[in-house]
């Protein structure tokens, strides 16, 4: 039976002939497609016979792991090639595999930092902490066995003078930034190639223009009129009304009980077979000697005109560490939408550790459709 492969936003014949180990004109002729850059999100392509994973020159993932003190660190890339000028995704992971906890010790409200080098002389381009203000507050994280932490940043491919880098080979560093831990890190390997190298951006096809305007109703919480409510449009639990907000007069802070979940969510009507993107504003509340031990997830759940769940994004959004006193954008494609949903539902959700005492402002949420 042939191999088959369903494309995903972002895909290009490029990258799937490398993850597969086979090439563009492979593909080209196993599918009948007449122009390289149109392909689409949901298309299923047959992969020819001598394309197989793991292949030289191909690679669905670009993942290192090393054990550092009974911490088993990852950092991940997604791919190990790119374009120039194309946004660079790195996750790095934390995981305690140890039968015993592990304390972490911070001087700062700074966990994490990456950073990225240049050829054999490692030079440094680009570091995510350059620029950035940290909170000077001693503070300790506890992982259980088997917990985890996730951190991951977005590298536009520009230094830190904010210019395009040359293409080239570059190493990617991520570093824990606990006390005994902030100078051993863990490292895996990109190439960008010049634009011309590999074919252009795919253009998805679309029927009809897109819509300019934001679907979510009171997007930036200003008509919450109660503030022992939730905001209008919106449902939820152990929120309540600030007015530290990124703009207007209002803004939704979650954990109003520090150590308890919170929830944040709105359901809209939805087209199936389209691309959405959900953007918003977050940034961490820190109490006088607080101490930050909470996840925030954010994702997008799809239902049918019965009500009945048809599917989420995946993977859905985590972030750990939310900047301390300015708000941040984040974004979040929710690729193609599954056949059958006409509902979906945006929600946030705060969860906190036993010992948390911090929280998270939310405000100015989009959901806008791209394609």
């Amino acid at each position: 039976m042939a191999r088959t492969y369903t494309v995903r936003t972002g895909d290009t014949l490029y990258k799937i002939a490398r993850r597969f180990g086979t090439s563009v004109e492979s593909l080209l002729q196993a599918n009948n497609i007449a122009n390289p850059d149109v392909i689409y999100a949901g298309q299923v392509l047959t992969i020819p016979e001598e394309g197989v994973p793991g292949t030289p020159g191909g690679a669905a993932e670009n993942r290192e792991t090393r054990l550092i003190d009974g911490l088993l660190y990852t950092i991940d890339t997604g791919d190990n090639w790119y374009r120039q000028g194309e946004e660079v995704l790195i996750t790095l992971v934390k995981k305690n595999v140890t039968a015993r906890n592990i304390t972490l010790s911070y001087r700062s409200s700074q966990r994490y930092d990456f950073v990225v080098r240049r050829g054999p002389e490692r030079g440094e381009v680009w570091r995510w902490s350059r620029g950035r203000s940290f909170a000077q507050a001693i503070s300790s994280v506890t992982l259980s066995p088997g917990e985890s932490q996730v951190f991951r940043v977005t590298w536009d491919q520009r230094n830190n003078r904010g210019r395009q880098v040359a293409p080239g080979t570059f190493t990617v560093e991520g570093f824990n930034t606990a006390e005994r831990f902030e100078n051993t890190g863990i490292s895996t390997t990109i190439r960008i190639r010049p634009e011309a190298a590999v074919p252009a951006p795919t253009p998805t096809p679309t029927a009809t223009p897109c819509p300019e305007f934001n679907i979510l109703l009171n997007p930036g919480f200003e008509n919450w009129s109660d503030p022992a409510t939730v905001p209008a449009g919106w449902t939820g639990s152990n929120l309540y009304r600030t007015s530290l907000s990124r703009s207007g007069n209002f803004a939704a802070e979650m954990g109003a009980v520090h150590n308890a979940r919170a929830e944040l969510s709105q359901t809209v009507d939805i087209e199936p077979g389209r691309i959405y993107n959900l953007t918003w504003w977050a940034r961490e509340n820190i109490q006088p000697g607080g101490v930050s031990r909470f996840t925030l997830f954010v994702e997008v759940v799809y239902y049918n005109r019965a009500g009945q769940f048809v599917g989420r994004t995946e993977p859905r959004f985590s972030q750990e560490n939310i900047p301390d006193n300015s708000y941040r954008q984040y974004r979040l494609s929710t690729g193609r939408v599954p056949e059958g949903a006409r509902a979906a539902e945006v929600k946030f959700i705060f969860e906190p550790s036993w010992s948390n005492n911090n929280t998270v402002k939310i405000d100015d949420v989009e959901l806008r459709r791209l394609l």
